[in-house]
C-alpha cells in the first residue's frame, strides 16, 4: 500500500512540472557579477508572441504557454546583443553575461532545445578543428594574397560540409522533432528538391502537424525555389529608397554588369558584422560594375537609417519598413538574414545564399 501511495505521488508530481506551459529561471551578468535590476524581454521570429519581465539581483523569471515549440529571442534592455533558443512548454535554466554580448548563453530544458545545443556544440567543435576564427581573420585581412585567400575558402567549404553533415544526421534522427522541423524551414533550399520534399513528407503525414504554418510555408517555398534557382529569372519588387522614392530592383542589375542583392537588418548583428567586408568588396568593384541593392527587414525607419550611417554603407538602401512583411520576403523566400544573390545585368540569378568569403571568390573570378 506504502508503494501503491509513493506511486500515485510520483505521477501527479510529473503531472503538476509537465507541459501544462514553460518556465523559464534565468541568471544575467555583467563581468562575473550579478546585474542589480533592467528588464528582459521574449519573442518569436514574427512579434506574435512577446513578453517582458525584471531581473532583481541578476535573475529574473518567464512564465507561460505556447501552443507549438518555437524559435524565440531573448534579450536584456540595453544591450543589442540577443540569442536565440527553442522554447517550448517545459522547464528552463539560463545564463548569460552583457560582457560578452549573450555569446556565451547557456539555457538547457525541452527536447528541442537539446537537440538545439548539440547542433551548436558540435558546430564549435568544428570550427576549433580547423581554426575558423583564425582563419577569418586572415581572410578577412586586405594584405593576404588571393592564392592564400582560395586556400582558406577551401578549408571553409570543409567546415561548412561537416556542420551540414552533422544536422541531417540529427534531423534523420529525429524526424518529427519541431527542431527538425525548423531546420527544414530555414534550410529548404540547402537541400536537393527530392530531399526536401521526402523529409516534408513524414510531417505531411503526421495528423499532429495539420494546418502547421510552418508546413505550409515549407511547401509554399519548395514551389517558390524552383522559380529562383541560379539560371532564372529574378523576381521584381519595387521598394522606396531613403527618401521614400520607389525603386524597382529591375532598374538597378540592368544599369550594372553584376548586382548583390543583399537582405539585412539594423537589429540583425550577423549582417553588421559583414558591413566592413562589403565595404572592401563594394570599393574593389564598384567601379568595375558592380552594385549592392540592400533591403532591410526593419520595423523603425529611425534605426534603419541610423545603422546605415553608422557603418558608413555607400551603397542602394531601399525598405518598406514592414519587419518580416515584405514582399520580398516571399519573391526570394527569405527565413534569415543576412542573405545574398547575385544576378546579372539582364536579371538572371548568378548565385544563392552566398557566404561573404563565397561572394569575395565568385567576384574575383567575374572581374
Amino acid at each position: 500500500m506504502k508503494n501503491r501511495v509513493v506511486w500515485i505521488f510520483l505521477l501527479l508530481l510529473t503531472g503538476c512540472a509537465g507541459n501544462n506551459g514553460y518556465v523559464i529561471k534565468g541568471l544575467i551578468t555583467n563581468n562575473s557579477i550579478p546585474i542589480d535590476s533592467g528588464t528582459v524581454y521574449i519573442f518569436n521570429g514574427d512579434m506574435s508572441h512577446a513578453d517582458t519581465t525584471t531581473i532583481e539581483q541578476g535573475r529574473f523569471v518567464f512564465k507561460g504557454r505556447i501552443e507549438t515549440p518555437d524559435i524565440y529571442f531573448i534579450m536584456v534592455e540595453g544591450s543589442r546583443a540577443f540569442s536565440q533558443f527553442f522554447l517550448e512548454n517545459d522547464r528552463f535554466s539560463l545564463t548569460a553575461s552583457l560582457d560578452k554580448n549573450m555569446n556565451d548563453i547557456e539555457i538547457t530544458g525541452g527536447e528541442n532545445q537539446k537537440l538545439y545545443n548539440l547542433e551548436s556544440e558540435r558546430e564549435r567543435e568544428i570550427s576549433k578543428k580547423y581554426n575558423f576564427e583564425s582563419l577569418n581573420i586572415e581572410y578577412q585581412n586586405p594584405e593576404t594574397s588571393q592564392v592564400r585567400k582560395d586556400e582558406i575558402f577551401e578549408v571553409f567549404s570543409k567546415i561548412k560540409k561537416e556542420i551540414g553533415e552533422y544536422k541531417s544526421e540529427l534531423m534523420d534522427k529525429n524526424p518529427t522533432s519541431y527542431f527538425t522541423l525548423k531546420h527544414l524551414l530555414t534550410n529548404v533550399d540547402g537541400m536537393s528538391f527530392e530531399e526536401a520534399e521526402k523529409r516534408l513528407s513524414v510531417f505531411t503525414s503526421d495528423e499532429r502537424f495539420v494546418h502547421n504554418k510552418d508546413v505550409d510555408a515549407i511547401s509554399l517555398a519548395i514551389t517558390q525555389l524552383k522559380l529562383i534557382q541560379p539560371g532564372m529569372q529574378a523576381p521584381d519588387f519595387t521598394t522606396p529608397d531613403r527618401d521614400g522614392n520607389p525603386i524597382a530592383f529591375s532598374d538597378i542589375y540592368k544599369a550594372n554588369k553584376i548586382t548583390l542583392l543583399d537582405f539585412w537588418a539594423s537589429w540583425c548583428a550577423p549582417c553588421r558584422k559583414v558591413h566592413p567586408a562589403l565595404k572592401e568588396i563594394y570599393e574593389e568593384y564598384h567601379k568595375k560594375g558592380l552594385e549592392i541593392f540592400a533591403v532591410s527587414f526593419d520595423n523603425s525607419r529611425d534605426k534603419w537609417l541610423e545603422a546605415i550611417e553608422e557603418d558608413g554603407l555607400p551603397w542602394l538602401h531601399v525598405s518598406d519598413i514592414k519587419y518580416w512583411n515584405t514582399a520580398s520576403r516571399d519573391l526570394y523566400q527569405v527565413t534569415y538574414v543576412p542573405q545574398y544573390i547575385l544576378v546579372d545585368s539582364k536579371g538572371i540569378i548568378l548565385k544563392r545564399k552566398l557566404t561573404e568569403p563565397e561572394i569575395e571568390q565568385f567576384l574575383s573570378e567575374q572581374f
